[in-house]
């Protein structure tokens, strides 16, 4: 991409709010909830679209009938490219959950100037943008500068298999920038954090529950936990990126309710700032371990590291940054920027090289909870914004 040039703009993007809101409507409306991994009315939903406007579109397995979506707009210069990307999945909503919402988790409702329902903010609400402003530049006849890509990915909210699967795919070398619809309020994330997380297993010995503590492996896994908890973060603590931390999500044991349980499985993820490495996490862990099994004979614990994102940071006077602030301005949008706390797709596909941003519609605060929603307005202003870096070079 060339230094400080943006093309013309061709579209009058007026002529697209509606398609956009329908789409992201009827998006929010297909339940692809992951897990269990039901993306596939999403996956026919993208591939239909895509054919309405002669996109080509191409489909990559991932596993059994879950697939990525890959869409493509050619440019002048198709040794370059532009991506944006967006996930297909969406997290469940818990029966509980269901009562304290005030509508249908899967209404796809208007009302209040918002876009109502699971998946409205995370993250059908940027992936329609994606998708629409795609159309639009198709239907305008104009050719960008480079070629443009729409990467919509299956297991997001999981394991990233669509992300991971990708990673040999050789069109991915040609690409200068991957935009990260997630939900950001249209500030531009010029940072991520990282992540790991596993699962650790604590072998105890089994014994009648009337007989005293013995061997109890909750009681071993809450030595653990309460030596995690104590673990010195201060290094990492008040950047200008947060705070790295780390802590329980899950705890499984038991045999019955009589029986001194003999085998327990934690799981545990650890947040980090950009310049903490997730290895860090696991020295930190054997540290814990080691002092435990000397102070406590015949403890058995093993762990299994399920993934390792590296966080990640884009330079003040990146070209790409420059590019983006400038489809701003010419959008009349109000520009800033600020860093992510979670971690995306955009983790795994930087893996490639590719410089990374996250920008677009919705608010993190809301999702994953009751709810969910996303401004109309902010939905109409990241299609302008994604045309405007289209059209950029």
């Amino acid at each position: 991409m060339k230094e400080g040039k943006n093309m013309d703009n061709p579209i009058v993007t007026g002529r697209y709010e509606r398609l956009l809101l329908k789409t992201a409507r009827d998006l929010v409306r297909i339940r692809s909830v992951n897990p269990p991994g039901s993306e596939q009315e999403v996956i026919a939903y993208l591939l239909d679209f895509f054919r309405s406007y002669s996109i080509e579109a191409q489909s990559f397995e991932v596993e059994g009938t879950r697939r990525n979506i890959v869409a493509r707009i050619p440019g002048k210069d198709s040794t370059r490219a532009i991506a944006f990307t967006g996930h297909m999945d969406v997290v469940p909503v818990s029966p509980r959950e269901a009562l304290r919402w005030t509508s249908d988790p899967f209404s796809g409702e208007i009302s209040g100037g918002f876009l109502h329902g699971r998946g409205s903010s995370d993250m059908k609400g940027g992936l329609a943008s994606a998708m629409v402003s795609m159309a639009a530049v198709k239907e305008s006849g104009a050719v960008p500068p480079n070629d443009i890509y729409l990467i919509a990915t299956v297991d997001e909210e999981d394991g990233m298999k669509g992300s991971k699967a990708l990673l040999k795919e050789r069109f991915l070398d040609k690409l200068d920038l991957l935009i990260v619809c997630e939900p950001t309020g249209l500030m531009v994330c010029t940072a991520g954090k990282g992540r790991t997380y596993g699962t650790i297993s604590i072998q105890g010995g089994t014994g009648h529950g009337s007989l005293g503590k013995g061997q109890n492996a909750i009681d071993l896994a809450r030595k653990l936990m309460n030596l995690m908890d104590e673990e010195d973060f201060s290094i990492y603590e008040g950047t200008e990126y947060g705070s790295s931390f780390w802590q329980p999500l899950s705890i499984h044991a038991g045999v019955e309710p009589c029986v001194v349980p003999d085998e327990l499985q934690l799981k545990f993820d650890a947040r980090l700032v950009p310049d903490h490495d997730p290895r860090d996490i696991w020295i930190r862990l054997d540290s814990i371990i080691k002092s435990l099994k000397l102070e406590n004979p015949g403890y058995d614990v093993s762990y299994v590291i399920m993934d390792m994102r590296y966080g990640w940071k884009v330079n003040d006077d990146s070209d790409s940054l420059r590019m983006v602030r400038e489809a701003f301005f010419a959008a009349g949008i109000p520009f800033s920027t600020t860093f992510f706390a979670g971690t995306t797709d955009g983790s795994i596909l930087r893996r490639k090289g590719i410089e990374c941003l996250i920008l677009g519609p919705g608010d993190l605060s809301c999702v994953h909870r009751e709810n969910e929603k996303v401004k109309v307005s902010e939905l109409l202003d990241s299609m302008r914004i994604y045309i405007g870096i289209m059209f950029s070079e």
